[in-house]
């Protein structure tokens, strides 16, 4: 970890599971915050999805990297009384319980603030707390068809959803975006404050600007567009293809040797036509030579393309090397790829956070720091 990282000194309790929660607290170990992760007796259920190497699930591993691992059973009151000496001394406590859980722990919004008045306290919901569907498991797929995700990805064919827990990584990102405001204004008030994230409600938001263009006037019922795909075919291989302007457009018809396609365009005025018009054309002409001629051709005439990578193509790109995207830690599993925290401050890259947890692997050591802290409080009191 970078040793003035922006977030150092910052401590957060994280008690969720899946990958809201744990991901928006991994965002904040990236950033320098020491994160304590909470697991229930047997670890984290999550521990056992996706694809494993000696044990290790790698989604587990990606999504709870750098943190601590203490195993706490909120249902006895010994653990319980544990939990509430963490987030006393806790910045930030993460969870994304269903909205009653808390209450039922004694953990709700009154006794948090009771315990800690400095406290941020985030809460991942599916619907938020009141509502018809308040109390409903909400999952990735599920706020993918309740947002129309589904409905849009099916266009001309059947519903499909993204794949990639798209929804979970957008909430992650807005709950760090989140965590980060409450303590900036921590820093202004010297209070902690609730933050409440449902999953539709950071969807509705993330998919709007471009998805619900044809909603974004209130008397606007123009039908629905289907949003043009800009892979085209080459003689072994796709492009993406992407001139988004009248001068990129012109100077790819003129790689092309093809200025009959722009008169053709100009005379359709619907612009959805005109661009399905330049699409048709690319895929018809483009497919004729091989994908290298075509990104010579294109780079030199500066219009936008990119080649359809494998993933194995990507992590060998030379740019992606040259930005140190990503880097190596160690884990039970051995070495580990890790991506770091995108943003460089002041030209500094962050160290990504370490290795992910084994189970309650940290549990003596958080134990002594809690007595350390008690220690500490009496003989305040007693001076």
């Amino acid at each position: 970890m970078t040793p003035d990282a922006p977030l150092r000194g910052i401590r957060v309790v994280d008690s969720s599971s899946y990958m809201t929660g744990p991901l928006s607290a991994t965002m904040l170990a990236d950033l320098g915050a020491t994160v304590i992760k909470v697991e229930p007796p047997g670890g984290d259920g999550f521990r056992g999805f996706g694809h494993k190497v000696e044990g290790l699930s790698a989604l587990w591993a990606n999504i709870n990297r750098g943190k601590r691992s203490i195993v706490l059973d909120l249902k006895a009151s010994g653990d319980l009384q544990t939990m509430k000496a963490l987030l006393a001394g806790a910045d930030v406590f993460v969870e994304n319980w269903r909205p009653h859980v808390a209450g039922s722990l004694g953990l709700g919004q009154d006794a948090l603030q009771n315990l800690n008045p400095r406290l941020v306290h985030l809460s991942i919901t599916g619907f938020g707390d009141s509502g018809p569907l308040a109390r409903v498991p909400a999952y990735d797929s599920l706020i993918q068809g309740h947002t129309g995700m589904v409905h849009l990805l099916g266009a001309g064919g059947a519903p499909d959803v993204a794949p990639y827990w798209v929804v979970d990584k957008v909430v992650a990102t807005l709950g760090c975006q989140s965590v980060l405001a409450a303590l900036y204004a921590r820093e202004r008030s010297g209070k902690g404050s609730h933050v409440s994230l449902p999953m539709l409600d950071a969807m509705s938001y993330f998919n709007f600007p471009d998805m619900f263009q044809h909603r974004t006037f209130v008397k606007d019922e123009t039908p629905w567009r289907p949003a043009f795909n800009p892979v085209v075919r080459t003689s072994d291989g796709h492009v993406v293809v992407a001139p988004v302007n009248g001068g990129q457009i012109s100077r790819a018809l003129k790689a092309l040797e093809r200025p009959d396609i722009k008169a053709e365009m100009l005379a359709i005025k619907d612009h959805g036509e005109m661009v399905a018009c330049l699409y048709a054309h690319l895929n018809e002409v483009m497919s004729g030579k091989p994908t290298a001629h075509w990104l010579a051709l294109f780079e030199s005439s500066d219009v936008p393309i990119a080649p359809v990578r494998t993933l194995d193509e990507h992590l060998a790109d030379a740019q992606v090397i040259n930005n140190r995207i990503y880097r190596e830690v160690e884990s039970p599993a051995g070495p580990m790829r890790v991506p770091r925290y995108p943003a460089s401050f002041d030209r500094r890259q962050l160290d990504p956070a370490g290795a992910p947890p084994l189970v309650d692997a940290d549990a003596a050591r958080i134990r002594a720091e809690l007595q350390m802290q008690d220690d500490q409080k009496e003989e305040t009191h007693e001076q």
